[in-house]
């Protein structure tokens, strides 16, 4: 070689990294794995050079790695030159000198290679962070008029992006994490660094871009750079100073809605016009620089899920104020996409959340009117799958917050006050109005959408799991509602809709019981259970016998008559007009359909 490969200036560049570059584009072209490419490459792996010669190879103008910042809000930018084809032979031939252990010996250990080993890092972690194209020609980007539409397309491509660059990016910051980690000099990456990290850090649906092996690799980086534990005074700071204060809080600080202070607080006497970003979109759309997080940073909400889930109620109690306006924004906003990993992250941080804090500043209020119109979300206005999307989230978020609740009895005596501070009446209270408006009003609206039924008679059975004896003041419209349900003739054909259904009766008998004897409720539910084992069994009844599900409704069902036996006799104690059991009450229908037989046999 002309030069000394050890140095660390521009005049090092002898072709050995073009050549090594070169490889790396055929190979990436030929979709080899990383682990395969990096094995190809390893024999144009010249002699032993320092980190930052290596560093100055590999950042040069005209290999594009490098990634343009905003100045405003120090938000990462691509390049919107800088595409997967261009990026990934870059990090494989990185990649593969690392590994190749031919980094000079004892380099790692001074300033110099620290330095250099931190601004590679900061450069790949740009390169592979979820963020989307800064492109100049593209005016709609540019200008006001973004909607959802955009922001599918955009996270779309920034996906795309990741997906294909992601795991050589942090196969080499794993890399570089190991080198450095015995350096004398701080071996801790940028909180840039960190934040790509995190957003690869869990293997979830939502984020397309993270596998499991991505998650792994990821977690394993965190772990080196903050410690493995979650109360480790590293991690600490990093979520709360570089995460919650110096990352989420300016990305979110224009989109806020009305009902909180941009401190987390409850806002006392909200502006009538609601939200200062409504939650619709106008004919317009949305600002881009409005709501960066959202058209821009696709870090962003993992970044919320993150630091939620990495902290415990200490630290949480401590740092609340920080969580809630970018909470109540991503609950309030208009993409459906959004909105659900806003009402997961809901729930695990109310977990989370000491109740006397819930309670002391009003914010269960706040968070009960944030959640409830997501319930009415619903066909036809909104598509089915993306109602699917919602309804679930929503059902666990307010029974989150219905398990804050203190309830009735216990305010009074501890609290008579403190009936609007608690969310209007405690649990019970709150409980009453999910089942109303959130499982009659939606099955009145969409009963003819069989997913969205399944799906209010599982959280039927968690409501009344919760609400225990209080829940028999709804059996009036709980016991028409289910029964319906079991009895309609086309029941069969969706058995996962009609084994909800037979578990949400189920909850109720088990939660309800002493108003069901001696009751215009306990013949609905003996018809109920005959028709339902009828239209089940009947030959007509196009692939009832063979799904799989099949098996398991029949036990269900037989599982339903017996706790209907146990509770019509208890009743027989307590009322002497009762029949003495189940079986002598349908006796007459077993005479009449003998198939009836195998389902109130175990009842005699």
């Amino acid at each position: 070689m002309a030069s000394s490969p050890g140095s660390a200036g521009p005049s090092s560049s002898s072709g050995w990294f073009r050549s090594l570059l070169n490889a790396a584009s055929s190979l990436a072209a030929a979709q080899l794995s990383t682990d395969d490419a990096c094995a190809e490459l390893s024999r144009h792996v010249p002699e032993p050079l320092t980190l930052a010669a290596l560093r100055a190879e590999a950042l040069t103008a005209d290999r594009r790695l490098i990634c343009f910042q905003d100045e405003n809000n120090k938000n990462t930018k691509k390049n919107s030159k800088q595409t997967a084809s261009t990026t990934r032979p870059l990090l494989l031939a990185i990649l593969a000198y690392l590994r190749s252990g031919n980094i000079t010996a004892g380099t790692s250990q001074d300033a110099t290679a620290a330095a250099a080993g931190g601004e590679l890092a900061l450069a790949v972690a740009q390169a592979i962070a979820p963020v989307a194209a800064d492109d100049d020609k593209d005016a709609r980007i540019k200008g006001l008029g973004l909607d959802n539409h955009d922001r599918a397309r955009l996270y779309a491509d920034a996906a795309a992006h990741c997906t294909a660059v992601g795991l050589a990016g942090l196969a080499i910051l794993q890399a570089l994490s190991d080198l450095l980690s015995d350096s004398s000099s701080s071996s801790r990456f940028d909180d840039q660094v960190l934040l790509t990290l995190v957003a690869y850090a869990s293997a979830d649906d939502d984020d397309s871009w993270s596998t499991a092996e991505t998650a792994a690799r990821a977690g394993a980086v965190l772990r080196d750079q903050l410690g493995s534990s979650s109360s480790s005074r590293e991690r600490e700071q990093f979520a709360a100073e570089a995460v919650l204060q110096r990352y989420l809080r300016p990305l979110f600080s224009k989109s806020k809605p009305a009902s909180v202070t941009a401190s987390g607080r409850k806002v006392e006497y909200a502006a009538a016009g609601g939200s200062a970003v409504a939650s619709s979109l106008g004919p317009e759309g949305e600002p881009r620089d409005t709501k960066p997080w959202k058209y821009v940073d696709f870090r962003a909400i993992p970044a919320v899920c993150w630091v939620i889930n990495e902290a415990d109620e200490q630290f949480i109690s401590k740092q609340w104020p920080l969580y809630i306006p970018v909470l109540m924004t991503l609950v309030d906003d208009s993409a459906t996409s959004v909105r659900s990993r806003g009402l997961v992250a809901l729930a695990a941080f109310l977990r989370k959340l000491p109740d006397q804090t819930l309670h002391d500043t009003g914010l269960s209020a706040v968070f009960e009117e944030a959640v409830f119109p997501t319930l009415a979300f619903l066909p036809s206005l909104t598509p089915e799958d993306e109602s699917l999307q919602l309804l679930g989230p929503a059902f666990s978020a307010l029974l989150c917050l219905a398990g804050k609740q203190v309830r009735e009895q216990q305010q009074q005596r501890q609290r008579p006050t403190a009936k609007d501070a608690t969310g209007g009446g405690g649990k019970n209270k709150m409980l009453d109005r999910i089942l109303r408006q959130g499982v009659f009003a939606a099955h009145l609206h969409a009963q003819d959408h069989v997913r969205i039924v399944e799906v209010l008679c599982q959280q039927t059975a968690l409501i009344i799991g919760e609400m225990g004896i209080h829940a028999v003041k709804h059996l009036k419209d709980l016991i028409p509602l289910l029964s319906g349900i079991m009895t309609d003739p086309f029941a069969p054909v969706s058995p996962a809709t009609l084994l909800s259904a037979i578990q949400a009766l189920e909850a109720v008998l088990a939660n309800c019981w002493p108003k069901i004897p001696v009751s215009p409720w306990e013949d609905e539910i003996i018809t109920a259970l005959a028709v339902c084992w009828l239209n089940w069994n009947d030959d007509d009844t196009p692939g009832a016998a063979v799904t799989a599900r099949g098996g398991q409704v029949e036990q269900e069902l037989i599982k339903l008559a017996q706790a209907l036996g146990a509770v019509l006799e208890s009743g027989s104690k307590t009322e002497t007009n009762s029949p003495a059991d189940l079986y002598e009450r349908v006796a007459p229908l077993v005479a009449k359909e003998p198939s009836l037989d195998r389902l109130f046999t175990r009842v005699r």
